[in-house]
């Protein structure tokens, strides 16, 4: 994921991170929960990048509409997802639910 810079034109460092999809819908958390710096980034510039596989895609961000349904949603996807791996608990956790970004293509309104 590479949001935009302030100044719209180039990009913040590339961050991995782990998505996973939701009733048709890209989401991801911030390790560090709202004060994860690409989290910021994305949420304050609403647009970037995101690379899937070999292909870079226009993306637009924006805060999740979270309810507790979409929130235990999330978490079981990444559960499903993610099964196994260390970083899981701490993904699953508070701090990085308070920070799940919507990520949509950039010409989806």
């Amino acid at each position: 994921m590479k949001p935009y810079q302030t100044d719209m034109a180039t990009f913040e460092e590339e961050s991995p991170v782990w998505e996973v999809v939701v009733d048709g819908n890209v989401y991801s958390r911030g390790w560090n929960g709202q004060q994860t710096n690409w989290y910021m980034a994305a949420v304050a510039q609403s647009a970037g990048e995101i690379s899937v596989g070999d292909h870079d895609f226009a993306a637009r961000f924006e805060p999740a509409d979270r309810t507790p349904e979409l929130d235990a949603k999330i978490t079981a996807a990444y559960r499903a997802k993610y099964d196994g791996q260390r970083s899981l608990p701490k993904m699953t956790s508070a701090g990085p639910t308070t920070a799940t970004l919507h990520v949509l293509p950039a010409d989806q309104a």
